[in-house]
């Protein structure tokens, strides 16, 4: 197979005939932005050894790819609209891989209502590396960015936190458990909630997505709203599963909130606005949180039923 037979076979169909992609002829896509929208871009690279095993399957690191990507939209309040897909590959893959890859993404397409509008693939000397830079569309100057915490907003969560680390630990082989298929599921294919990236853009003063541990991300949007956030630890919200294995003294705290790779949302919501916020996310069966505060001060601190600080090593997963 021949870079462009792998190209027109298998990522031409990607694009959905859309016309925007031009059928993957031409060196760029020509994209068409709507009057009164802004379009917003974010991109994320995943490298085989670092963010996926190199023995992972393609469906796996497909799904976990553009997932990650649609994440970023649903943080910023953002309908996803396409993405560009770039792949650096260690050698030319077997045409049963490249099938399994763009059958994983064509799926995710579909629930998330996205295509491909162009790309480049590639050798490297090296990992393999998946890049992705994903574009969605917003009401202009809506968007919601990390900066627009107040002091007295209530700090919520979507889903549960967690899971994936524990996922990530066990795929490591740093935990060992006897069935580890929720928790493999939850890092191989994040939840991007793109579901509500409405009524975030409409409820939130400040989001992002949980990538690199709840508390890490959280000091982020402190660090730029110039805010405190108050977690009260008994209010994050575990999945039995996860709760399970807390009980019986096998992960920590320190390991569920810190650990990274959730792609939950974390959003500084108004108080009188949780309850309609709550109502609405339920409505497109998403679960949602209040989990403390953001007060005036800096830094984010852990506290346990009793009001008592709680200490971690860490804050959460960094690059470098």
């Amino acid at each position: 197979m021949q870079e462009f037979e792998m190209v027109r076979d298998y990522f031409r169909p990607l694009t959905m005939d859309r016309a925007e992609a031009g059928g993957l002829l031409d060196d760029a896509a020509i994209l068409n932005i709507p009057r009164g929208f802004d379009l917003v871009v974010s991109s994320d690279t995943l490298n085989a050894g670092v963010h996926f095993l190199k023995n992972e399957s393609p469906g796996n690191i497909a799904h976990k790819a553009l997932r990650v990507n649609l994440s970023d939209m649903a943080a910023m309040g953002a309908k996803p609209y396409c993405y560009q897909l770039n792949l650096a590959l260690s050698n030319m893959p077997e045409e049963k891989w490249v099938k399994e890859f763009t059958d994983a993404l064509m799926a995710d397409q579909k629930e998330f209502g996205v295509f491909c509008s162009g790309g480049d693939t590639t050798i490297i000397e090296g990992p393999m590396l998946v890049s992705m830079t994903i574009m969605g569309l917003v009401r202009q100057e809506k968007a919601v960015k990390r900066f627009g915490a107040k002091a007295g907003d209530l700090i919520v969560v979507t889903g549960d936190i967690g899971d994936a680390a524990i996922g990530v630990s066990v795929l490591l082989d740093i935990l060992k458990l006897d069935d580890p298929a929720h928790f493999l599921n939850a890092c191989h294919r994040p939840m991007p909630r793109t579901a509500i990236s409405d009524i975030v853009q409409k409820y939130a003063h400040a989001a992002i997505d949980i990538s690199d541990g709840l508390i890490a991300d959280l000091s982020h949007i402190c660090s730029v709203s110039k805010v405190a956030a108050k977690v009260e630890a008994d209010k994050v919200p575990l999945s039995y599963a996860a709760q399970n294995i807390l009980d019986q003294g096998i992960v920590s705290l320190e390991d569920l909130f810190t650990g990274g790779d959730d792609y939950e949302l974390a959003l500084a919501i108004a108080p009188e606005h949780y309850e309609v916020f709550k109502a609405h996310a339920a409505q497109r069966g998403v679960d949602v949180s209040a989990i403390g505060v953001f007060e005036a001060g800096e830094d984010v601190r852990v506290v346990n039923a009793s009001g008592d600080a709680l200490k971690f090593d860490k804050a959460g997963w960094t690059h470098f």
